[in-house]
């Protein structure tokens, strides 16, 4: 179009840009095969020229839409590109092909209705200029995003609904797409919630269903039931869809019956057409009453059976109580939940309490709902009973959750999600802001600036508010980052950084405090806090997790002490230095727990001094050092004190652990097997079946062992050097040092195995890096890693399927890389009793 009409320029000369929208299944990167895509096309507006030709920018961006979609869309010899629809744009049918952003916000100002509204939800950029396109969304954001709440826009939604069935000519029941309980519901349900939501809450914006739920569920817009069913069924309704569709070679959305209706059937993992059919419909039907019942005034389906609950409760009678509960629990009911229910109801003033139940009505339903939804109700109680317990006079809570709908869904899907946050939730109740109004120390940055910011508000020279500062931001910045990383806003990856960025500040901070406290008994009257650029002398060096800066939730630290030089008596001092610090950031406090410090990597181990010269440091390291030693040098980073001396520590230590060769790869096999056998809790003959995620066959050490093995054998290549793992592998296979498959396997494996770590750490609170067939918390540790149940395996059995693949993958990798065989590794493992 440029050569033939000339260069379209706005009013002050620059070039005149386009920028095309993908909306519908498009927008949301939710195609079928057989999908039409969904396109808006704009330009920046229509004051400028073209060339010199006498054309506008409008005839000219016209034509340019008519030769784009022509290209796409015109079938020839070879077929179609992309049947393209343009009817969502302003106007419709009747509307210009192509519009002026200027004009265009005036059409959605006057004339825009909730259906597109409803349909900009789920606009994206998909080509033409990206600056542009920013610009655009933008501008048309506060027509979609408004922020009045308005509940009425599900009645619109439904009604739109509604509409559309009367207008089809197809058999409607039939139809998976806008049938009842279909695929339509399950988006309009994403999207009606966003509508309602987006304004406030920008996080819930996304142009994905799946994306979608998910954010609402974070944000305690829906129950983790809600996002659970919808997902799932959403899930099936499309699974279903594209296999109809390459059955037949049509777009259709119609269930076939008869012989095709079993193939696909077979196909899924049903057994049969009839089985298929009935799941179908009883998935169709949740859909449909979770649609239902977002119509302003929809009674909850649990009101109507909580009257034997409500005076089991009152009588305090567990046996009646458990009887009660059976109906919105289930089986849970057979658990301790009864007894964390009446510790609710006991006081006359708490959640449950009968006084409660009288000024606020609608609180006890919707608590019950909330719980019944978690992922885990019976923690989810069990931690709102120790929550509650923390108040001599409940009421200012009880009152907060009466009044905030969202607010109850968010603090009980939180509570059953997350033992770790939960507890802290339960002993800092201050923290319950921030389930709903998160500062968004999410990220390594933002965890700094926090801490910083609380220990500055602090006396410099009050050890106690010192250390309740340092106490008081882990505890802040923890669970914030496991806030986001629940909601999955954060990867795995930058959960990792947000948390070391935490531990490197604390230890920054509690070296400045421990070097001043030693200056000022050695000159009275303290001098202004030192920043970290004046600590001199002394180095911290983080090594293992905290070096590759890889550390999760309650995550030891590992450090080496280092001082530069002096006499003796400079030794103890700095050895009183290094032993302050490590009081300082791991010592318990009201404020919450420290940090647990581990120095054994230290040179000689636990038998050796606690700081080191730094010539005794190169000496050791020179002269005696093993070769497991060098090995786990690889991880060594400067994080806190003297930088410029923490530079130089790391020099020598990464003088040995590349310049002087890999070990025998034989003496690393023995090695990796005594940990397997004597670290490792596995149990693997016999079930039910336990996997050590960590320390096990094909675990996080053998992707660990592969990698550092490979850096020190190629050491001299400075592209090898990192402390990170996943950036050590794609330098290692860059430079082709590492296959591409063996890479692959291992990269795969080290995300995996790092996932489901954090995951089952914020689950739980703990250390532990076991799992076992048939425990408590599977199934949701499963769906955390995004298994779902289907008619071939329930999400945990998909689970254990996928780590048994995966660490098999990881344990091949690892022995090809050290010259081994899975055979000679086993044989390796049974006869090696010592470590090299």
């Amino acid at each position: 179009a440029d050569a033939r009409f000339g260069v379209p320029t706005t009013a002050s000369g620059e070039r005149c840009h386009l920028a095309v929208v993908g909306m519908g299944k498009l927008g949301g990167r939710e195609l079928n095969a057989g999908s039409d895509v969904d396109l808006i096309l704009f330009y920046e507006t229509d004051e400028g020229r073209v060339g010199t030709d006498a054309r506008t920018l409008h005839e000219y961006f016209t034509r340019v839409a008519q030769r784009f979609v022509a290209t796409l869309d015109e079938s020839t010899e070879d077929g179609v590109v992309w049947r393209v629809d343009l009817r969502l744009r302003p106007e419709g049918t009747r509307g210009a092909l192509v519009n002026a952003l200027p004009a265009a916000e005036r059409y959605y100002e006057t004339w825009g209705r909730t259906w597109e509204r409803a349909a900009l939800v789920r606009a994206r950029i998909v080509a033409g200029d990206a600056a542009f396109g920013g610009r655009l969304l933008d501008t048309l954001a506060p027509f979609v995003w408004r922020h009045a709440v308005d509940p009425q826009i599900a009645d619109e939604m439904a009604a739109m609904l509604a509409r559309s069935r009367v207008e089809s000519v197809r058999d409607v029941d039939r139809d998976l797409k806008i049938g009842p309980g279909g695929i339509r519901e399950v988006e309009f349900f994403a999207q009606t919630l966003q509508l309602v939501w987006g304004g406030r809450e920008p996080r819930v914006r996304t142009t994905n269903t799946i994306e979608a739920l998910r954010r609402l569920r974070a944000r305690g817009l829906v129950t983790e039931r809600e996002e659970r069913d919808l997902a799932d069924a959403y899930l099936l309704l499309r699974r279903l869809e594209h296999r109809i569709q390459f059955a037949t070679g049509q777009q259709t959305h119609a269930l076939p019956a008869g012989p095709m209706l079993h193939r696909i059937a077979r196909s899924l993992g049903y057994a049969d057409g009839a089985s298929l059919a009935a799941d179908l419909s009883a998935v169709r039907a949740v859909v449909s009453r979770r649609f239902s019942a977002l119509r302003p005034g929809a009674p909850s389906p649990i009101d109507a059976t909580l009257g034997p609950l409500w005076a089991a409760l009152d009588a305090q009678d567990e046996g009646a109580t458990s009887a009660a509960a059976a109906r919105p629990f289930g089986t849970l009911a057979g658990t301790d939940l009864p007894r964390h229910l009446l510790a609710l109801a006991r006081r006359p003033d708490g959640p449950l309490g009968a006084a409660t139940r009288d000024r606020e009505p609608s609180l006890g339903p919707r608590l019950i709902e909330a719980l019944a939804d978690a992922a885990d109700p019976e923690q989810a109680a069990r931690l709102l009973v120790a929550f509650f317990s923390r108040f001599a006079t409940p009421w200012v809570y009880v009152r907060a959750l009466a009044a905030d709908p969202q607010l109850v869904r968010a603090l009980c899907s939180l509570l059953g999600a997350s033992a770790f946050l939960g507890e802290t939730l339960a002993a800092h109740p201050d923290l319950v802001d921030r389930v709903l109004f998160v500062r968004g120390a999410t990220d390594a940055a933002a965890a700094r600036a926090q801490l910083d910011e609380e220990v500055n508000a602090v006396d410099p020279l009050d050890l106690d508010g010192f250390v309740g500062a340092l106490r008081r931001a882990k505890r802040r910045v923890t669970f914030e980052v496991g806030l986001a990383d629940l909601a999955g806003e954060l990867a795995t990856r930058d959960v990792s950084l947000s948390l070391t960025a935490l531990a490197d500040a604390t230890l920054r901070q509690a070296c400045i405090f421990a070097m001043r406290e030693r200056a000022s008994l050695a000159e009275a009257g303290a001098a202004e806090p030192p920043d970290a650029e004046e600590v001199r002398g002394l180095a911290l060096v983080a090594m293992c997790k905290l070096g590759g800066r890889e550390i999760g939730y309650g995550s030891d630290l590992d450090l080496i002490f280092v001082y530069e030089h002096g006499d003796d008596v400079s030794a103890e001092n700095f050895a009183r230095t290094a032993q302050r610090v490590l009081r300082l950031a791991g010592a318990s406090h009201d404020e919450g727990p420290g940090y647990e410090l581990d120095t054994r990597l230290r040179p000689s181990g636990s038998q050796g001094l606690l700081v080191v010269s730094l010539d005794g440091f190169a000496r050791y390291q020179e002269e005696r050092a093993e070769s497991w030693e060098r090995q786990a040098l690889i991880k060594a980073r400067a994080c806190a004190g003297d930088s410029r001396l923490g530079e130089r520590v790391v020099a020598i230590a990464h003088r040995a652990a590349y310049e002087r060769g890999a070990p025998d790869p034989e003496s690393v096999l023995r090695l990796r097997a005594r940990m397997e056998r004597e670290l490792g809790h596995e149990r693997l003959d016999r079930p039910p079946a336990r996997y050590d995620l960590k320390v096990g066959r094909g675990g996080i050490v053998d992707v660990e062992f592969a990698v550092q093995w490979l850096q020190m054998r190629h050491g001299l290549d400075p592209r090898v050097r990192s402390t990170e793992t996943e950036a050590a592998l794609a330098a290692l296979e860059a430079a082709g040092y590492l296959e591409r498959s063996l890479a692959e396997a291992l990269r795969e494996g080290w995300r995996f195995l790092r996932r489901l770590e954090q995951r089952l750490r914020i689950a739980h609170g703990t250390s532990a890096s076991l799992i076992e067939e048939g425990a408590p918390g599977l199934s949701s540790l499963a769906r955390r890693m995004g298994m779902r149940d289907g008619p071939r395996a329930s999400a945990e059995e998909a689970l254990l399927v996928r780590y048994v693949a995966v660490t098999r993958e990881v344990r091949a990798a690892y022995a090809n890389v050290l010259g081994a065989n899975s055979a000679r590794s086993s044989e390796a493992t049974e006869r090696t009793k010592d470590t090299p």
